[in-house]
C-alpha cells in the first residue's frame, strides 16, 4: 500500500504524540516535529513509499533526538497486563462454540487485540477504558471474513510464520496460536520486532506473556514498523522463504507487504482493525472494519 496524502498530517501529529511520550522536554519535542516537517516537505517521493516507512522514520528521528530508546515501554507493560486480565473472557465464550465459530471468534479475538494502538489518525484508544473496549469489540463481527479460506490453508500447510504486531495484542494472539496448533498439523514460529518501534511486541514482551508456550519465537531482525525486507535478518527470511503460510498482524504488516507481495509466493493471512480511513477504502470494508483477508 503506498502513502496517500492523509499519511503526511497523519505522520506530522505521529511525531508529536512520540516526542511527547518520548520526553516533556518542549524543546526536544519542537525539534523532533521541526525535522519531520522539514523531511517531508523536502522529500518528494514519500507518496512512493509505505505508511509504515513514515512512521519508522518519525520514531527513530524521536529516539535519536530525545535520547529515549523506548517511549512507549510503559504503555506495553499496561497493555499485556490488561490484555492477560480479559484473555479469560475470550476463552469462555470460545469453549462454547463449535469449532467454525471458535475459530473465527479466536480470529476477532486477535482484531479486538489490535485495537491497542495509538499512533493512527482518527483511532482514540483510553487506557482507562481498554479492557471494557476489548470486552466489547469480541462481541462484534468480521466486514471482510475469510476465516474459512485461512482454515482450508492451515490444514494444507506444515509450518505457519505468524508476524506479530503490539504488545497487549500478543496475548491474544497466543490465544489464537494454541487454537491452530491444536486443531492442524503446523508447527508456528512466531515473529517479534528486534528493538522498540511504538507499542510493537519486542522478545521482552513476548516472554512476559509466555508466548514460548505455543511458539517458537523468534524476532524479525529489524525494528521496522511492518515489515521490510532489506532490514530483516537472514535468519528471519529464511522462516519467510520456508514458511507455508504467513500471518500477518495489524496496519504496519498490511501497508508495507502489499507493496511485496510478489516477493512472497505463499499465502498471507491479514488480519487487522482498518483503524486508518486510506487502509480501509484499499481493503473495501468500512473504518474501523475487523478484516480476515487471506491472499493466495
Amino acid at each position: 500500500m503506498r502513502a496517500h496524502l492523509l499519511c503526511l498530517p497523519c505522520t506530522v501529529r505521529a511525531a508529536y504524540d512520540i516526542a511527547a511520550k518520548a520526553t516533556t522536554d518542549e524543546e526536544s519535542q519542537r525539534k523532533v516535529v521541526a525535522e519531520t516537517l522539514k523531511w517531508l516537505t523536502e522529500s518528494p517521493d514519500l507518496l512512493g513509499t509505505s505508511p509504515a516507512a513514515l512512521h519508522t522514520y518519525v520514531f527513530r528521528l524521536a529516539q535519536k533526538t530525545t535520547g529515549n530508546r523506548d517511549p512507549f515501554e510503559q504503555l506495553k507493560r499496561v497493555s499485556n497486563e490488561v490484555a492477560i486480565r480479559v484473555i479469560p473472557v475470550l476463552e469462555r465464550k470460545c469453549n462454547q462454540r463449535e469449532f467454525k465459530e471458535a475459530f473465527r471468534l479466536a480470529a476477532l479475538g486477535t482484531i479486538c487485540g489490535n485495537t491497542i494502538d495509538f499512533e493512527v489518525e482518527g483511532h482514540r484508544l483510553s487506557m482507562d477504558d481498554l479492557e471494557s473496549s476489548l470486552v466489547t469489540c469480541m462481541s462484534g463481527d468480521l466486514a471482510a471474513d475469510d476465516t474459512t479460506k485461512l482454515m482450508n490453508v492451515l490444514s494444507a500447510s506444515r509450518k505457519v510464520l505468524y508476524l506479530l504486531d503490539n504488545a497487549g495484542e500478543i496475548v491474544f494472539d497466543k490465544f489464537f496460536i494454541k487454537v491452530i496448533s491444536e486443531n492442524y498439523p503446523v508447527k508456528v514460529w512466531a515473529a517479534v520486532k528486534d528493538g522498540p518501534i511504538l507499542n510493537d511486541a519486542t522478545m521482552e514482551d513476548a516472554t512476559t506473556v509466555g508466548l514460548e508456550e505455543v511458539a517458537e519465537v523468534i524476532t524479525t531482525g529489524s525494528d521496522h514498523i511492518g515489515l521490510k525486507i532489506d532490514e530483516c535478518s537472514e535468519e528471519f527470511l529464511t522462516h519467510v522463504h520456508n514458511s507455508d503460510i504467513m500471518i500477518a498482524k495489524g496496519q504496519g504488516h498490511y501497508e508495507s507487504m502489499t507493496e511485496v507481495e510478489h516477493l512472497l509466493p505463499k499465502p498471507i493471512a491479514y488480519i487487522l482493525r482498518a483503524k486508518c480511513i486510506s487502509v480501509a477504502e484499499t481493503l473495501g470494508v468500512p473504518h474501523h472494519g475487523n478484516v480476515v483477508k487471506v491472499v493466495t
